[in-house]
C-alpha cells in the first residue's frame, strides 16, 4: 500500500479497488485522526481495510481498548457464551490431527476461554496486549504474555490448537499474524477463527439507514475509529482466501448470530430500540446465509518433509 492513489489488497495483492465511504469516528478517537482515511473493498477477494494505512500509536491503541472495553452481558448470555466455547474447544479436538496438549489463546481477554481449556487439562497459555483477565484465568497451569504474539517468539510447531475469536478484525496486518501462527502450530494441529460477516444482511440495511438519514458518505463496512474498533473486514471468501493461501485448509465453516442482539440490552434503551428494529433483517439473513458472524476451524496442512510433525 505504498501507493497513496492505488492501494493493493492485503489480502491477495489485487488492484481492483472500491472505496465504499468514510469511517464512523467517535468522540474517543476523534483527536487521534491524522489523515484522511476511506473504507476500500477488494472487488477481487471481498475483502474490505483502511486506506491509507492507520498511524495510531500503541500508547493510543492501549486507550481504546483499555478499561470499559468488555462490556457487562445479562446471565442467559453468558451461559450461551460458555455453551460455545465449549462447542469450539470440541471442534478443536474433533478436527486435529492427534490429541491436544498445548494451547493458546490470542487476544484471550477476560480469559474464560483460558480457564475451559485448563479444565480440559491441556498446557494453557494466553497473550494479549493488555491483561484484563479474570481471577479464573490466572490459575496454575496458565501462562499469560502481555504484548504481540512476534514480541512472544514462541518455538516452531510448539503447539497443538491456537484460538482466535474476534482478533483478526482488530489487526492491521492479518497475512502475517496467520504466517506466524502457523510456524508456531505443529503439523496437523487446528486453529479456531471467528470474525464478523462484513456481507451480512445487517450492513446492507446500516447503509440504507445511512443514505435515508443524509449520510450516504458513511461506510457501512468495519468501524476502526468506533468501538469495536474493526480495522479489517472479511467475507466468506476473503477468510478462506487468507487461510488456504497461509497453509490452512478449513476443515469447518459457519455463518451464523445476530437475531438475539435485541436481547442483550436493558429495555428501551437506545440500543435495544435499534436491535429492536434490525430483528427482522436478521431474521431475513438466515436462510440468505447473510448472518452477522463466521467461524472456520482450520487444520495445518502436513508438510511433506514432516509427515508426523510435534503430536502431543
Amino acid at each position: 500500500m505504498n501507493d497513496v492513489s492505488r492501494p493493493k489488497c492485503p489480502i491477495c495483492e489485487s488492484d481492483r479497488i472500491k472505496f465504499v465511504g468514510r469511517p464512523q469516528v467517535s468522540k474517543e478517537t476523534s483527536s487521534y485522526i491524522r489523515q484522511d482515511f476511506r473504507i476500500a473493498m477488494c472487488r477481487s477477494c471481498i475483502f474490505y481495510f483502511v486506506h491509507p494505512e492507520i498511524d495510531l500509536t500503541q500508547e493510543e491503541w492501549g486507550k481504546l481498548y483499555g478499561q470499559g472495553y468488555f462490556l457487562e452481558n445479562p446471565a442467559w448470555w453468558d451461559r450461551k457464551r460458555a455453551e460455545h466455547r465449549q462447542k469450539r474447544l470440541a471442534w478443536l479436538e474433533q478436527f486435529a490431527v492427534g490429541r491436544i496438549s498445548r494451547f493458546l489463546d490470542i487476544g484471550c481477554g477476560e480469559g474464560y476461554v483460558l480457564a475451559d481449556a485448563r479444565a480440559r487439562g491441556w498446557e494453557v497459555n494466553g497473550l494479549d496486549i493488555h491483561d484484563s483477565r479474570k481471577d479464573c484465568a490466572k490459575t496454575d497451569g496458565i501462562s499469560f504474555f502481555e504484548g504481540n504474539i512476534f514480541e512472544a517468539a514462541f518455538p516452531d510447531n510448539h503447539f497443538d490448537a491456537v484460538y482466535l475469536d474476534s482478533v483478526l478484525e482488530h489487526l492491521t496486518d492479518p497475512v502475517n499474524h496467520l504466517k506466524e501462527i502457523n510456524r508456531i502450530l505443529r503439523d496437523g494441529g487446528t486453529l479456531y477463527v471467528g470474525i464478523p460477516n462484513e456481507n451480512c444482511l445487517f450492513n446492507d440495511f446500516r447503509k440504507i439507514a445511512f443514505t435515508m438519514l443524509g449520510k450516504g458518505n458513511i461506510s457501512a463496512r468495519i468501524k476502526p475509529f468506533k468501538s469495536p474498533f474493526h480495522v479489517v473486514g472479511f467475507t466468506e471468501r476473503s477468510i478462506k482466501k487468507v487461510l488456504n493461501e497461509n497453509n490452512f485448509e478449513v476443515a469447518r465453516f459457519s455463518i451464523f448470530a445476530g437475531e438475539y442482539e435485541w436481547l442483550k440490552p436493558k429495555l428501551f434503551t437506545r440500543a435495544f430500540i435499534i436491535n429492536f428494529c434490525a430483528l427482522p433483517v436478521h431474521l431475513a439473513a438466515i436462510p440468505l446465509k447473510k448472518r452477522v458472524y463466521m467461524d472456520a476451524i482450520a487444520r495445518k496442512i502436513v508438510s511433506p518433509s514432516r509427515p508426523g510433525g510435534h503430536v502431543g
